[in-house]
């Protein structure tokens, strides 16, 4: 292996929880095994059907889940630095459900699936956390859908960026920073409505200085008052 590779490895795994943990003896097996691969962002991880043949981690970057269907594509997850991407197909051994995109320039570390299920087999605690994790997925994935039935879309807005800003978001003078950029049909493929509708509230957001939109980046000045703000006003 290059050593560059081997280093940027190394400290991708140290820097990755679910492998942080590990005996060092297990990781360094780990390491073996895994591999580093960068992609460029709207670069296609897998396509839905496509067999699940490896464990695939986020390093750096965000990637997306989208469930293709002839109402319109609608965005299952994104996940970060840190999290598993189609961790559900490759413990079950199916094909993806769904396919993955890079949402922006990242960077991933695989694991082929066998020595991924060695890996469950050798070490008690690796097998919580992956379990704890798709336990996590499964019960925001059915939250989501859940919500995205009889509720306004002004509310699933507000949520969304709400859970973003609880998962990434930062402290700013100005508010709470979402370093993210998300294109408006992006915003409504999250939240299943039109592209006209996610204009129409994130544009009158803005406006009024309740979610602001600034190049990479989301801001919200208040949370409270994004809150508010989703539970009056007519439905888009």
């Amino acid at each position: 292996m290059d050593p560059t590779h081997a280093e940027r490895l190394e400290s991708a795994l140290a820097g990755i929880p679910m492998f942080h943990e590990l005996a060092p003896a297990l990781r360094s097996r780990v390491a073996r095994f895994a591999t580093l691969e960068d992609l460029e962002k709207a670069a296609v991880l897998w396509n839905a059907g496509d067999d699940a043949d490896a464990l695939t981690v986020v390093v750096s970057g965000r990637v997306k889940v989208v469930r293709h269907a002839e109402a319109g594509d609608v965005i299952l997850e994104i996940f970060g630095p840190g999290e598993a991407v189609g961790v559900v197909a490759v413990y079950h051994q199916i094909p993806y459900p769904a396919t993955a995109i890079a949402l922006e320039p990242s960077t991933l570390l695989r694991l082929p699936r066998r020595d991924w299920f060695d890996l469950l087999e050798s070490d008690p605690g690796f097998t919580r956390a992956v379990l704890l994790a798709m336990t996590r997925l499964n019960m925001a994935l059915t939250r989501k859908l859940a919500g995205m039935h009889g509720t306004r879309v002004p509310a699933r807005i507000a949520t969304l960026f709400l859970s973003l800003a609880a998962r990434m978001g930062r402290e700013t003078a100005q508010g709470v920073e979402i370093p993210l950029a998300l294109s408006r049909q992006e915003i409504a493929e999250l939240v299943g409505t039109t592209v006209e509708s996610a204009i129409r509230v994130m544009s009158r957001w803005n406006r009024d200085g309740l979610l602001l939109t600034e190049r990479e980046r989301f801001v919200i000045p208040d949370r409270e008052k994004l809150r508010d703000a989703a539970s009056v006003g007519e439905d888009e």
